[in-house]
């Protein structure tokens, strides 16, 4: 299965990342996260390594970092998305770095606890208040222990945890250096000699655990970081030049193969439609997703709440 490295900001807090989405089809891709995903509306396919699963609302699924997954749906599945890195456990619980999640649905509508758990700390998550990342961190604690009580997993042996260990160091050295220097002239070359492997033999681990060659990897981060700076007012030729491309063509060309429209409509797009972080289309199997707004999602959040729990609380 091809895959691809997808890149996860934890923009609003430390290894820890919430987001609402519409999916229709998301591309094999892997993460250095751990992902809990869960079905509000619709039903679909799940399609991992090792098996393919068919997924509907009320139930969830657990993938493991640098597993690799496929989603997609005939019609669009609405999913609350969790993701977190086990470095915001490192402390209080570092025996999360040993355990493999068997990675197949589940239904969470019968864990009335533990889905009041997830909402409530999607809803903290979306809060715009000064407490918000400290609920949201109370919140997932309590999660990951119920997670833990109804989920199945395994604990990885001293060598499986070392070799997924040092693919991850390795991925997230290559990984942080490209998001470090983007906006630089950088090469296959120059990573490959930073690693002190041959340029051959990294091209081929590239392609191998990254899904995607070098070039066209640089560019995807390009046109995410373009993404960004298009809620600014810089004309596109300086964002081009921020985000380390030649001129407008380029970025024209990177962009559209990233997210299906040119840097033009999606602006055009994130004014038209503000409660949407940014849409892509489906065109030949690229990613076919819409993303909720922090707004848009602390709007539509409290609606699952109330039809999943009778009395809700005003507080989260």
């Amino acid at each position: 299965m091809k895959n691809e490295l997808e890149n996860i900001y934890h923009s609003k807090i430390n290894n820890l990342n919430f987001l609402l989405v519409d999916i229709t089809y998301r591309k094999p891709h892997l993460h250095f996260d751990i992902e809990l995903a869960f079905v509000l509306e619709g039903a679909g396919q799940v399609i991992t390594q090792e098996q393919c699963f068919e997924i509907k609302a009320g139930q969830a699924i657990i993938f493991n970092s640098c597993q690799v997954h496929e989603l997609s749906s005939s019609d669009s599945m609405k999913l609350l998305i969790l993701q977190f890195s086990s470095e915001i456990f490192k402390i209080i619980f570092p025996q999360l770095d040993k355990i493999y999640f068997e990675s197949h649905p589940f239904n969470l509508k019968n864990q009335p606890e533990t889905l009041k758990l997830l909402l409530q700390a999607a809803l903290s998550y979306f809060a715009d208040d000064k407490n918000n990342s400290l609920r949201t961190h109370g919140y997932t604690s309590l999660l990951l222990d119920r997670l833990l009580s109804i989920s199945e997993y395994s604990i990885l042996s001293s060598s499986e945890q070392n070799k997924l260990m040092d693919l991850q160091e390795r991925m997230e050295r290559i990984s942080s250096y490209i998001h470090e220097n983007y906006d630089h002239k950088i090469s296959l070359e120059m990573i490959a000699s930073h690693e002190g492997l041959s340029r051959t033999y990294f091209s081929h681990f590239f392609k191998s655990n990254f899904g995607i060659n070098f070039n066209e990897y640089l560019n995807k981060i390009r046109s995410e970081k373009a993404r960004t700076l298009l809620s600014s007012k810089d004309n596109l030729l300086n964002i081009a030049y921020m985000c380390g491309f030649s001129d407008i063509r380029t970025l024209n060309t990177a962009f559209l193969k990233s997210y299906g429209v040119l840097p033009k409509e999606f602006r055009k797009n994130s004014v038209l439609f503000p409660n949407l972080n940014y849409m892509t289309f489906n065109q030949d199997k690229i990613d076919n997703q819409v993303f909720y707004s922090d707004r848009g999602s602390f709007d539509i959040l409290p609606y699952y709440l109330e039809k999943n729990f009778e009395k809700t609380s005003s507080h989260f």
